[in-house]
């Protein structure tokens, strides 16, 4: 599997902060998205996404 890129998960966070209206929801999706990118990523900042996010 190909590693996923920051630019990957700055196209995912626009996706998120875009698609998703509400913050509850956004910010459950954001979340579980984070524990996943954590998990193949150990460089992934976490607040950095949220942030992204809209969060």
């Amino acid at each position: 599997m190909p590693e996923v890129s920051r630019k990957d998960f700055v196209a995912i966070a626009e996706s998120v902060r875009e698609s998703v209206s509400t913050d509850d929801d956004r910010k459950k999706l954001a979340d579980q998205l984070a524990n996943y990118f954590a998990s193949v990523n150990p460089r992934f900042d976490r607040d950095r996404f949220f942030a992204a996010c809209g969060l």
